[in-house]
């Protein structure tokens, strides 16, 4: 495969910023492409973060324009929904905002969904550093440049950041606290992609968890991801025998409970940060309708 070109103006980007001007792709798309290891530069795999130089020998080994074809056009935001938007948000300073995202409303783009968090921020050009499923409410952290994007991305990937989520789960958890410890990977399960437990060839994921109520027929636990596996803490939860209410894809009808609540009952609660450029960070959301 040919090399792609290196403008000059765009020396100096992100690997995945480079590929969004490069081809006019959305920077969910272009994310996705490197995750999947679609790409080399100069004959090796490199990060999202990795900043693309003149002399660089870039590869892509994806059909961008067959790609691109099956995202949706970008849907326009205007005032009002972008100051709609910004009622979520839970904290900012000059680096960094975090939003506390509803159940429903999806991070990136994607098959189904009008419209996402990336979305609006691309608007300001803004930057995502992690992501929450669409079913998953609370704290999603935006950055407001590149040195925050680098930073925060650099530490979800040191492990320096405590998650804490919430979740209430069919059954009476037994166990006061624990660690779960169950390497997961994806799998094609029929027409679909689901994460299971695989001693063989799963990735590491690891989950502290700690039960603050319970009930005859309900738990609510307080949940540390050590890792940061898709669906790790769904797929961890029903391994643990008690799936989190209203989790049909790993939980089934039997965590299905809409009296309980109408969404799924996990939320990500509390951020927390021992160096956020030289001081502490913690960002808490009030607690969500299952408490």
């Amino acid at each position: 495969m040919p090399a792609i070109q290196i403008n000059p103006d765009l020396v100096g980007l992100r690997l995945d910023k480079f590929l969004c001007k490069k081809f006019d792709i959305s920077f969910g798309l272009a994310q996705k492409i490197i995750r999947e290891k679609k790409i080399k530069v100069n004959g090796a795999r490199v990060d999202a973060s990795y900043k693309i130089e003149e002399a660089d020998y870039v590869e892509i080994f994806a059909d961008l324009a067959k790609r691109n074809v099956n995202q949706k056009f970008k849907p326009k935001i205007s005032d009002e929904k972008l100051a709609k938007f910004l009622q979520l948000k839970i904290f900012e300073d000059e680096n960094l905002i975090a939003i506390n995202k509803p159940s429903g409303l999806a991070t990136q783009g994607g098959s189904g969904v009008e419209i996402s968090v990336d979305d609006f921020i691309t608007t300001q050009k803004w930057q995502l550093v992690h992501r929450l499923d669409k079913d998953t409410s609370g704290i999603l952290l935006i950055a407001k440049n590149n040195e925050t994007a680098e930073f925060l991305t650099a530490a979800f990937k040191n492990k320096t950041v405590r998650k804490t989520y919430l979740a209430l789960v069919r059954g009476s958890v037994k166990k006061r606290e624990g660690v779960i410890n169950i390497p997961l990977k994806k799998k094609m399960m029929g027409k679909n992609e689901k994460v299971a437990p695989d001693f063989a060839e799963g990735k590491e994921a690891i989950t502290e968890f700690k039960v603050l109520r319970d009930e005859i027929d309900f738990t609510l636990l307080e949940l540390h991801p050590l890792t940061g596996r898709t669906h790790q803490l769904r797929v961890h939860c029903k391994e643990l025998g008690h799936p989190i209410i209203n989790d049909m894809k790993y939980g089934g009808p039997n965590a299905m409970n809409k009296n309980v609540c109408k969404r799924l009952c996990l939320h990500a609660y509390k951020i927390e940060l021992s160096d956020y450029f030289g001081k502490e960070l913690k960002i808490e959301t009030k607690r969500p309708e299952f408490y």
